[in-house]
């Protein structure tokens, strides 16, 4: 990355309690979008890895930002859109395993003595399979097709919506932002809630699940944050920031298990008994970290479940 270069991250989205759902979605999908052509224009510039990162937390939150205003988007138009940032979303969540493995897994033990020889072949391969990887995303974002998407997008937000909509759409479209943001808000926290009911038992596939709604929940506090007192979104942030880092580390290291899983079974003849033992190192000191992760999650879930925001925790009208 150039001395130049810096991260591209979502503005404030200024909401005001006077405003109707229609011009307070418009504000929230201007900031989205805005964040996405900044870091693709970044990336296309410099090539910068950082803006990969940006562009994949933004096509995820433009996807739950079209969930939550789901009543007002003509379908297929919702179906559109989802389909194309799922698919940049998929494309760059691959990447982002293998930088995680790659700078995680890999590089603290390969000044490790014992296994010096054998990380540094599993690195060699990782480097090749992450080359490839990031030659894919470049072709798809530079390539046009991540910009078509961009206009289509934008064309579509400067339409006139309620001329596509029916009459109940339309209500809900002149109807007041607090009591809608009231609700996705409320929504989203009960399908949380209701994921994680069992949660000491969830398999580690179903904690990455789980952890996408906890993500879906914080973006739901972040874009109607101008509406609700300070200190109440501090609290639900504070949680929501914290699980879902404890939740990320633990899938960070079931993919980095299957990645170098991957990897050992490639590796050389020669190489083979020292990458199971390598493997064997790594998978112990992977279970010492789950136990804490998952532990400090559980505490930090139990304090989530108490969390409530209502018409009381609004802040004033001007």
């Amino acid at each position: 990355m150039s001395a130049k270069s810096q991260v591209h991250k979502l503005s404030d989205i200024e909401l005001r309690a006077d405003m109707d759902v229609e011009a307070a979605a418009k504000a929230i999908f201007r900031e989205c979008a805005h964040h996405l052509k900044a870091n693709f224009h970044q990336f296309k510039l410099e090539g910068d890895p950082m803006a990969l990162m940006q562009i994949r937390i933004g096509v995820r939150r433009m996807r739950v930002a079209l969930h939550i205003f789901r009543t007002i988007i003509p379908k297929e138009v919702r179906s559109g859109f989802n389909r194309e940032y799922r698919y940049f979303g998929n494309l760059l969540g691959d990447a982002r395993n293998m930088d995680v493995f790659m700078d995680g897994t890999l590089m603290p033990d390969i000044k490790t003595k014992d296994f010096k020889r054998v990380s540094k072949e599993l690195l060699r391969l990782g480097e090749e399979l992450r080359t490839e990887e990031y030659d894919i995303i470049i072709h798809e974002i530079s390539g046009g097709h991540f910009e078509r998407v961009s206009k289509s997008f934008d064309k579509w937000l400067q339409s006139n919506w309620s001329s596509k909509l029916g009459r109940t759409a339309r209500k809900v479209l002149g109807g007041p932002i607090s009591p809608f943001a009231l609700a996705a808000i409320e929504e989203g926290n009960t399908e949380l809630l209701n994921r994680g009911a069992d949660v000491a038992s969830l398999s580690a596939n179903e904690l990455h699940d789980l952890r996408k709604y906890i993500k879906r929940s914080r973006y739901h506090l972040r874009f109607f944050s101008a509406l609700f007192r300070e200190e109440k979104i501090a609290e639900g942030f504070n949680l929501l920031v914290r699980m879902q880092d404890y939740l990320g580390h633990i899938n960070d290291v079931k993919e980095g298990m299957i990645i170098l899983g991957r990897l050992s079974a490639a590796v050389p003849a020669d190489y083979f008994a020292e990458a199971l033992r390598f493997n064997a190192h790594v998978y112990g000191d992977a279970s010492k970290e789950i136990e804490h992760h998952l532990s400090d999650f559980l505490k930090l879930w139990r304090q989530y479940e108490a969390f409530t925001l209502d018409k009381k925790d609004l802040r004033p009208a001007a």
